[in-house]
């Protein structure tokens, strides 16, 4: 046996015990000319039933024009990969894989490799995770809403209000996520904050006002060492930093700010503004609009208060009760 059938037998061997999924396409046709043992057992089709057939004909690849897309690119650049896509399988079940492809050119011949893990246990426990950490978050929120009765549902209202606004500036379901959970719970430093000054029906002294002013700092100290994959933390502790960096607690300017920070920022002036406190009557939509104005590009950020005056300016919105 010379070197080369050894090289050849011994990648046979892999391709058959691997224990991911295999798939080799035409480079050219995007033909599926060979699918390993792996696979074939994950996906319920059989070896007749795939191989042979284009990449976007067979059952686990229900989105055809994706995959139509996918082979172009593959083929214009080479790689290509999904961190998450759902495979259907032959029982109509769904697996969500992780797949990598890329060409390969051995001079006249040109075969693209594709390799597919199935990812779905991992995606389930990051789910139940996901999901623990989102009812902690809520857990912390009713706590300090019973604690404080004048602003229950402040951080709701304002966490609701922070959403539309960072889906009218088109951030990502995932900053947006971030940011709806770090404003339900943006207040958390008020804990060591004795209630009577939560309260004061009256103005408060200097002393009174640094304790307030403590509690993003406060806040961020309580959950920094909570591992979230969002920068929660981070948006507590810059909630009230400014864009002239007249904010705090550490006078912060500009795009030194994250930006889900500024666009709580003024999700929090305006609901704290609209409501009723302890000290004064509700200001009303109309005066948390000219303040935004007047504030805008020096206190908070432009885009963010052009969002929010768009928001608040139809006739038919309210804010969120």
């Amino acid at each position: 046996m010379d070197a080369l059938q050894i090289s050849e037998l011994r990648f046979r061997r892999l391709f058959e015990s691997a224990q991911d999924g295999i798939l080799l396409l035409n480079a050219e046709t995007g033909i599926i000319e060979e699918i390993n043992p792996y696979l074939v057992k994950l996906l319920g089709y059989t070896h007749e039933q795939i191989v042979g057939k284009a990449l976007w004909d067979i059952g686990p690849f229900r989105d055809v024009p994706q995959a139509r897309q996918a082979f172009v690119e593959l083929q214009r650049v080479g790689y290509i990969r999904y961190e998450h896509l759902p495979l259907q399988t032959a029982s109509g079940t769904l697996v969500d894989v992780e797949f990598v492809s890329n060409r390969y050119d051995c001079g006249d011949i040109a075969v693209i490799q594709c390799n597919v893990r199935d990812i779905t246990d991992r995606v389930h426990t990051e789910q139940a995770l996901r999901t623990s950490l989102e009812q902690s978050i809520q857990a912390i929120a009713l706590t300090l809403e019973l604690r404080d009765p004048y602003t229950a549902g402040h951080q709701r209202r304002v966490s609701l209000l922070a959403v539309e606004l960072a889906q009218a500036l088109n951030l990502s379901a995932e900053q947006t996520d971030g940011l709806r959970l770090a404003a339900s719970i943006h207040d958390l430093g008020k804990i060591s904050i004795p209630a009577e000054i939560l309260v004061k029906p009256a103005a408060l002294t200097p002393l009174e006002m640094q304790m307030i002013q403590e509690h993003p700092a406060k806040g961020h100290e309580i959950i920094k060492h909570i591992v979230f994959p969002w920068p929660i933390a981070e948006i507590i502790l810059q909630h009230h930093e400014r864009i002239d960096g007249s904010g705090y607690p550490h006078g912060l300017r500009g795009e030194e700010i994250l930006l889900e920070a500024r666009i709580l920022a003024v999700a929090d002036s305006v609901e704290a503004m609209a409501s009723h406190r302890p000290y004064r009557a509700s200001m009303g939509l109309t005066y948390a609009i000219n303040e935004l104005k007047r504030l805008r590009g020096i206190a908070y950020d432009a885009h963010v208060v052009d969002a929010c005056v768009r928001i608040l300016s139809d006739p038919t919105y309210t804010l969120p009760q």
